[in-house]
């Protein structure tokens, strides 16, 4: 079989991952919950897991249902139970939020027949090599209502990421706009998780943004990047999987791995010969600017 007729939907997938969760990951960023997505896609994990005990198969609407049943949730207790002003509290709540879901679900699936091999399932994406054309339509429709949300909510979105309390001076009720935030990403991450895994899910969301960030592009430029990089971990990942009989969300996990440790590589010397040259080294600020807003 062709490359094409074997790759195509899987690469497709990729894309459309691709395209919307480093947007969201703009926001992850700014708001410095890094970790976030892995514990609601751990949660979404578990709400499968309660389905799969249940009796539903891979592809029952209602996998998705109880999936974002718990991703909800999962929102919810993260947008009302914490204030966003105690960062290594909201840090550690996340943390503990990822734990207790990945114990309970390999609690849950421990005697379950074929249960391992679930949870190495949600991990890796292995279901990505299996993607359907209603895979993709499901995922298209959810990406396009989350894609049109965020544009159309994007400067209260952003003044509530970067600035909590300018958006507190402004009249906005940030927990609800976190909320709105928190929803909009679980319903992604939800459909995302089914298809992707947990890992390739994280790895889109933060590492090209992140890339794209310290190769010091800010604005509408820092997310322009981030699809490059996306882009091309995946087409790359995909010509691997097909060609080395790998698996398709493991291999892109690593080469996203690959590309921030090169970036992060080149930044360094770069710095090291700005400094040894006398120059005022270029740092730059994971967390976006004021000014980055106004761009965006």
């Amino acid at each position: 079989m062709s490359l094409l007729t074997v790759m195509a939907l899987p690469l497709l997938a990729c894309l459309l991952l691709a395209l919307i969760l480093p947007t969201l990951g703009r926001h992850v960023l700014a708001r410095g919950v890094i970790f976030v997505d892995l514990a609601l896609a751990q949660i979404a994990a578990l709400g499968q897991s309660v389905a799969y005990l249940l009796g539903a198969e891979p592809h029952d609407p209602s996998m998705y249902y109880w999936a974002f049943g718990f991703t909800l949730l999962g929102a919810a207790l993260f947008s009302f139970l914490w204030d966003r002003s105690h960062s290594v509290l909201q840090e550690a709540f996340i943390g503990i939020s990822f734990a207790l879901a990945t114990a309970a679900t390999l609690l849950m699936l421990s005697n379950a027949p074929h249960g391992a091999e679930h949870v190495q399932g949600t991990l890796s994406g292995e279901a990505l090599g299996w993607v359907t054309w209603r895979d993709i339509v499901i995922m298209l429709a959810i990406y396009t209502i989350v894609g049109v949300f965020l544009y159309l909510a994007r400067r209260k979105l952003q003044v509530c990421s970067e600035n909590p309390a300018r958006a507190k001076a402004m009249g906005l009720s940030v927990k609800k706009w976190d909320f709105l935030f928190y929803a909009a990403f679980g319903l992604v991450v939800t459909s995302s998780v089914k298809v992707a895994g947990v890992l390739a899910v994280f790895s889109y969301l933060i590492v090209p943004i992140v890339c794209s960030t310290l190769l010091g592009r800010r604005g509408r430029g820092r997310l322009y990047w981030a699809w490059i990089i996306a882009f091309g971990a995946s087409v790359l990942g995909a010509l691997l999987s097909y060609h080395k009989d790998w698996p398709m969300g493991a291999t892109i996990v690593v080469l996203f791995g690959v590309t921030v440790a090169v970036v992060s590589l080149s930044v360094r010397m770069k710095y090291v010969d700005e400094k040894v040259n006398g120059e005022e080294p270029a740092t730059q600020e994971l967390r976006p600017t004021r000014a980055d807003a106004v761009n965006q």
